[in-house]
This record gives C-alpha cells, structure tokens and sequence, in this order.
C-alpha cells in the first residue's frame, strides 16, 4: 500500500473523544497492547505502571491520505510525528475498514500481533511490494498458530519477534503442518519496513526483540533454525488463490490430488533420473503431442510442456523431478534434448520455447508407447483427450490459421494470478481476455452501484492500466474503455500456422502481402509483390503462374534491408489478377493482403486487413 509515495492531508490534533474511541478499539482488538507485562523486560524491570508507554496515547494527530493504488484511509501519529496506527480499506479485504499497527507500534509491542515467520530473501521482495505467498512460509514443528481468515499478522525472520511486514491472513491456519506443493497467497502485505509510511516516521532501524521464552544460554539465531522445523520455499509469484490451494492438516493431507499418485522412485540415482526424463518426453511425443496435435500448438514454453505434459505422462509409478537428474534445470535437460536431436529450442523476448520436434529421429521410430495412469484435472496424458485449437482461432480456406494471442504485462500479471486464469500456453485469446476481466469486476464487486456501465477501480487496475497522472484523479471507467485499455497494456502476439509448416509466433498482427501498384519511367505500370515468404509461398511459382495469367513478363528481385526475401514484379495494372492468384492457388485470404495503388487510380490506399 505505501510501496510508493501517498497524497496525505496536513496533520490535524483529534479531539479526545475520538482518541478515547480509538484506544477502545484496540483494547478490543489487540488485548495484548494494554498488557502491562508485555513492556517489562530486563531494560524495563524498574518501570511504574505510570511510566509504561500506552498504545494509544492521550494526544493522537490524524493524517487522511490515499495510496498509489487508490486505498483511503487514516494515519494516526504520536505528537512526536511518529505513525501508530492506520486505518484504512485494504485491497483484498472482506472488511471496508482495518485497524491496522504500523511497525513501530508492534516493535513498543512485541506481543500485540502473532508473528509468521519467512527468509531474509523473501522479505526483500515484501518491501519491494508483493504479497506473501504460501510457499515463502515457515512452519514450525508444531505447526501454524490457530488464527482465522482476515486476522492481521506480523511478518519477521526467524530470530527476532521484530515486524518487517504487516498485512491480512487469507486463509484459516487451524491444524496446518505443512504448506509443501501449495500455492497461492498467504498473506495481503498492508505496510511494510522502509517503506513511505516507515519514511514518514523516525526511520528508526529495525530491532533484534528476543521471544520471552528463549533461555539464557539461546541467541536469535537459534529460533526456528533447524532445518527440519519448517519447510522453506521461495517463490513469491505463484498464481493460484490462496482459497483454492489445499493446505496439509494434522489428520493428513486434505484435497490434496498428489495423494493418489504415491511416488514410489526408492533410491533412483540422477542417471536413471536421465533415462527417465527422455523416456517421459519421447512418452508426450508419441501420444499426447503428435504430429497432427502438436503443430497448431507450437512453439509452447518449455515450462508448460514439462508441468502439463511430461509430469502426468511419467511411468506409472514412477515420477520425474528435474531436481533429481544430473542437469538439475530444465533448460539444461531441454538443451540436451536439442543437441540429440528430439526437439528445436527458440528464445522469445528471455523465455524459452519449443519450436518444434522431430517426429521422424531414430528414437522415436524405435520407440514404443507405454500406457500411464489415468490424467488429474487440468493435466494432459496419453488416455485423455486430445487438446483442440486453442479457441478464438480462426481457420480460413485452404486450411491457414491464424490466431490472435494476449500476453498479460508485468503490471497485469497480479490481476490474473488474483482471479486464478491461466492457459496451457500462457496466452489468451481476446475472448478470454474479456472473460477473465468480467469475473474479475464480478468477484471483486467492482461494478458502479449507480451506473451499471462503469467500473470501480481497485488497485490492481490502477496498477495495470493507469498513468502517473490518472491515478489520484480516476475513480471510475466506463466498461468498454476498460476491455479496451486492457487489450492495449497487453502484449499481442500472432501465430499462422500454414498446412504442412511450423506455426510460427511472433509479436503484433499477422504479416500482410503487400501488393504495390506503381509508375515506373516513360508512365509505366508495374504491380509489385512483397511478403509470400511469410506463408510458405514460392515467389517464383507466383512469378510463373502471373506471366501466364497476365501475359506480360514477370521478374523476381530481392527486397533491400530484408534477408531471404524477394518481390515480384509483374507488368501492368495487375492487382486484380494477383489477389485472384493469391486467393484461388494459394488460399490467402484477403484480409492478409495490403494494396496500395500509387498511380492515381485510387485516391488513396486501401487497407484490406
């Protein structure tokens, strides 16, 4: 909420009926603060009761302010200018307003929120802004402290109670032992250390606060370090909701699918691991990704043809983990599978696809299929059906498809992650781009209570979809200027695919050919041909069927500034004859094909895209 600076109000003093409402408050919510034995430690062992320091003091300021992302709310600051409290809607909330401590109120008071424990790397990226996720959690032995849905939590490094983060649980932690193979967030961070909030206070640093219970010969780095204590994870980024992920309980694991799956790989060694893996991937070329499936479907990620095809089609019995071979990545296995010749890997603006594979090697000639135990949900295996052309694709005449593809942006990642959509490839097509927008103002309850047609904007599409400038001034949109602005933050791709050709992926709309009627010396007409290669087509075929359909002579020239790219040059006003050609031999639809007449007969040029 505060990773960016916020619009804040001057400072005004509150009157005394309103700081007695909020120290009622929070003696209600946050007992613990008004505890007096919560700030008797060895350094305070000879404080009165009078000295002891109050949560809420006699003389509170007030702040109102709204963040970058649109959330409004309060601040609440000691005399001294140090930030206490805030109150204010948080995104992702079921409450409209949270009284929220800031991490100076929980560093006076260690006790005031339960601690959830994650490593120094993930806490780098809380204060770069992103939310905790389940995997970044530490459990202890004795599991997740009972808490509910919505409670606020302190988040910190094993060692000290010291709050790094502040933010909303949103899940039930009752009975839960382990978070391993989960998903989703685990925590909606409010404010974190060294973030604008912690700028507008003392900036003092953050503390090393012992738990009361370590005993004297224990140090901070004995909390919560042995590595069996806790499982450990990473990732920050994983795109599932929090509501969906099955969470392991004391009584065992609950709805979670891994279980029937039970891996019986006893002491497999990494070469065997190898074996297995070229097994598994040969396995998805001979059944779920052959040739007639395969091609409408490429390039695909290579982290997709590994989750959502290799890891179902594992032996039965057996299960494949790259962790586990000797190349311990899986670009490194990809590569290998590269150089032996069983795929064609493609780099696409950092992320690795494959381009194609090869049906036809000696490995998969001699290879023979094995049968694999029935597919999960959402998984792709030999026994399930075959994948479809991804829909919003359109087939023209003469079998040419072309695709319309949506990549969201690193702004809009957050939003479909939040809404849990997701494809095979990681593309949408514009169809589901609307459809994934649409339930989100639905789950969301963005939509305008006194006009249907307009949107609420909430922080994530603030985030994706505003400027610098729109953010303190746009609260709404309409509707359909949102789908539009949606469909522009993302990035278009488009891939063709031609009968009997790889299907080709590339960035913005598809090529066109371009046919350019123009006067050469002495008022000479020519009609000139660009672009066939882009559809597998032979401009020296084209050269001889115009030279027989026009009668006039035909020349092929290379295109300057382009490498493997040639233009044919027809004599005469020709553009009726060529787009006949293109379109009865070829099956170029005309939508593909751009005409531009620069000899007066036409007042312009016209697009047929």
């Amino acid at each position: 909420m505060f990773k960016k600076p916020f619009h804040t109000k001057p400072r005004t003093n509150i009157r005394s009926s309103s700081t007695r409402g909020i120290a009622q408050e929070t003696r209600k919510q946050f007992p613990n603060a008004w505890d007096p034995a919560i700030q008797l430690n060895k350094d305070d062992a000879n404080k009165s009761g009078d000295d002891l320091v109050a949560p809420v003091p006699d003389k509170l300021q007030a702040a109102k302010f709204v963040s970058h992302v649109g959330d409004k709310g309060e601040i609440f600051y000691d005399e001294a200018g140090e930030p206490l409290w805030l109150k204010a809607e948080v995104s992702g909330s079921e409450s409209t307003q949270v009284l929220v401590p800031t991490v100076y109120t929980q560093w006076m008071f260690p006790t005031i929120l339960p601690v959830l424990f994650t490593s120094a790397h993930v806490v780098e990226k809380l204060i770069g802004g992103a939310d905790l996720m389940v995997p970044g959690l530490l459990v202890p032995e004795s599991g997740l402290p009972d808490l509910s849905k919505g409670s606020i939590v302190a988040i910190g490094c094993p060692g000290s109670l010291a709050a790094q983060a502040i933010g909303i649980l949103t899940f039930d932690t009752k009975n839960v032992k382990s978070v391993g193979g989960v998903k989703g967030k685990a925590v909606l961070v409010t404010h974190t250390y060294k973030d604008c909030l912690w700028e507008s206070g003392s900036k003092k640093e953050l503390p090393i606060i012992i738990p009361s219970d370590i005993g004297s010969n224990q140090t901070a780095d004995d909390i919560h370090t042995d590595p069996a204590s806790h499982v450990i994870g990473s990732s920050v980024d994983d795109s599932v909701n929090a509501d969906e992920a099955p969470l392991e309980t004391s009584e065992g694991a609950i709805n979670n699918s891994n279980n029937d799956n039970t891996n019986t790989n006893t002491a497999i060694s990494s070469d065997e691991m190898d074996d297995l893996l070229f097994t598994t991937l040969k396995q998805v070329m001979a059944t779920v990704l052959g040739q007639d499936i395969a091609l409408p479907l490429l390039p695909i990620v290579a982290s997709t043809l590994y989750s959502t095809y290799m890891v179902p089609n594992s032996p039965k019995g057996k299960e494949i983990d790259i962790k586990g071979s000797n190349f311990k990545k899986l670009a490194k296995f990809l590569k290998a599978a590269d150089k032996r010749g069983l795929l064609k890997l493609k780099e696409i603006r950092g992320e690795m696809y494959v381009k194609s594979f090869d049906w036809g090697h000696q490995e998969m000639v001699q290879y023979t299929p094995y049968i694999v135990a029935p597919a999960k949900d959402g998984l792709a295996s030999a026994n399930k059906d075959q994948p479809q052309t991804s829909q919003g694709s359109r087939k023209d005449s003469g079998g040419i498809i072309i695709e319309e593809l949506f990549k969201p942006s690193r702004a809009l990642v957050p939003l479909f992650e939040d809404i849990g959509a997701q494809t095979e490839t990681g593309f949408f097509t514009r169809k589901q781009v609307r459809s994934v927008l649409e339930d989100y103002i639905k789950s969301r309850d963005l939509v305008d209570a006194k006009n249907s047609q307009f949107v609420k904007l909430d922080h994530r599409l603030c985030d994706g979809l505003l400027t610098k400038e729109e953010y303190s001034s746009m609260t709404v949109i309409r509707r359909d200027q949102l789908h539009t602005r949606t469909q522009e933050a993302m990035t278009l791709y488009t891939r063709v695919t031609v009968p009997g050709k790889e299907a080709k992926l590339r960035t913005g709309n598809p090529p066109t050919v371009d046919i350019i009627c123009e006067k050469k010396m002495g008022n000479k007409v020519v009609t000139r041909v660009i672009g066939l290669e882009a559809y597998g087509i032979d401009p020296a075929e084209i050269a001889k069927e115009l030279r027989t359909l026009c009668a006039s002579s035909t020349t092929i020239d290379p295109v300057p500034g382009k490498k493997n790219e040639h233009s044919v040059l027809v004599q005469g006003h020709q553009v009726s004859a060529v787009t006949k050609l293109l379109d009865s031999r070829c099956k170029l639809p005309e939508r593909l094909l751009t005409v531009v007449d620069k000899t007066g007969k036409a007042k312009k040029a016209k697009n047929k895209n």
